[in-house]
């Protein structure tokens, strides 16, 4: 009896099941939420397990209006911002719990996924750095990157565009990568280097992904960003032989 209880005790320190306490946290403030992405603690990971913690509470913002708190797994592949020695955390937000009408709302899922998640900790637990729309995590659907290694020299915006624009290992889900693409990626003042990537998946992929980064060149060649910049553009739209035209709405369509 005492060998079966001393397993049954190390499964669940393993797991973690059975250790985990309910915060007492509060929904963070607009002002918080604003400052999302300035959270000390950035990681890649995938997430799974996303539940609700208890019942709904008042939103801030309209008292009337129910929020949720939910719990999360993340298991983290890449450290890119802070230091975290642990590899499997639980995480926690304030979801939405009525109807909306908005952008992206931040939320998991119970399927395993994979985001960059700008994290805070409070009262000894780990929670996502924005509340209700999501500010803070961005999905990622170019694989695993288990050999990056982040450059702490450089702005974590390079890092971003590194993983987000480099096709990685794994199962990847060509329509979502390409999807991922069009969507594009933070370029404040290092378009040349978003360049750079899109024209080598312009030159070494095909389909989707192809036609999603050849029309992200095609944009730079038209965008406002100097002389120099489109002209390094229309160079890799050229190299990468995208052909491209445009539909009514002036929106690309490449090949």
């Amino acid at each position: 009896m005492t060998n079966r209880l001393s397993a049954v005790v190390g499964f669940l320190a393993l797991t973690g099941i059975g250790c985990q306490r309910t915060p007492h946290l509060i929904e963070y403030d607009e002002e918080s939420n604003r400052r999302a992405r300035d959270a000390p603690l950035v990681v890649v990971g995938v997430v799974d397990g996303d539940t609700r913690v208890g019942g709904t509470v008042p939103a801030r913002r309209d008292p009337k209006y129910p929020m949720q708190l939910h719990r999360a797994r993340l298991r983290i592949e890449n450290l890119l911002r802070g230091s975290i020695a642990e590899r499997s955390i639980f995480i926690y937000y304030f979801g939405f719990a009525g109807a909306i009408d908005g952008p992206r709302p931040v939320g998991f899922g119970r399927d395993p996924s994979r985001s960059v998640v700008w994290l805070r900790e409070e009262q000894g637990v780990y929670r996502t750095a924005c509340d209700g729309w999501d500010g803070c995590t961005i999905p990622v659907y170019s694989g695993a990157h288990p050999q990056y290694a982040v450059d702490s020299r450089r702005p974590l915006d390079y890092a971003l565009v590194d993983l987000l624009l480099t096709r990685g290992a794994g199962e990847i889900n060509d329509v979502q990568f390409a999807s991922e693409i069009l969507r594009g990626v933070p370029d404040h003042g290092i378009q040349d280097y978003v360049i750079s990537k899109l024209r080598h998946l312009a030159e070494t992929e095909s389909g989707d992904v192809k036609s999603s980064a050849c029309s992200q060149l095609w944009i730079y060649t038209q965008d406002s960003i100097g002389d120099t910049l489109n002209h390094t553009a229309m160079e890799a739209v050229r190299s990468a032989n995208c052909r491209c035209h445009t539909n009514p709405t002036n929106w690309p369509l490449c090949e």
